[in-house]
């Protein structure tokens, strides 16, 4: 993907429809708006951890939270695992701002 970042924060990404979106934040937090096609693992919940053995360690994945906090961590479990194509992409703001994908309900 082509990457323009600024203090770790991505601020374009070129997704396709291989890309993987992630969610991180609660049931809640997702059904009040979220990115369209975006999958939810409420990472307070314990379910980033518990999907990451069964995520595919060769595809691209998007993260996103509420402020950047939950994302940075999730990624950082992520990476820590072994997945190489992971871009932190900050809050649901910056996340459709950077990538052009609709928040939706």
């Amino acid at each position: 993907p082509i990457i323009q970042r600024k203090d770790g924060v991505c601020l374009a990404l070129q997704v396709s429809e291989e890309t993987i979106i992630l969610d991180v934040r609660t049931p809640e937090e997702y059904a009040a708006g979220h990115l369209e096609g975006a999958t939810l693992l409420d990472f307070n919940g314990g379910e980033v951890a518990a999907a990451i053995p069964n995520l595919d360690p060769e595809a691209e994945y998007v993260v996103y939270c509420r402020s950047g906090n939950r994302s940075s961590q999730a990624t950082a479990m992520m990476e820590q695992a072994g997945f190489t194509n992971v871009v932190n992409l900050g809050s649901l703001e910056q996340a459709s701002s950077a990538t052009g994908v609709p928040v939706v309900n």
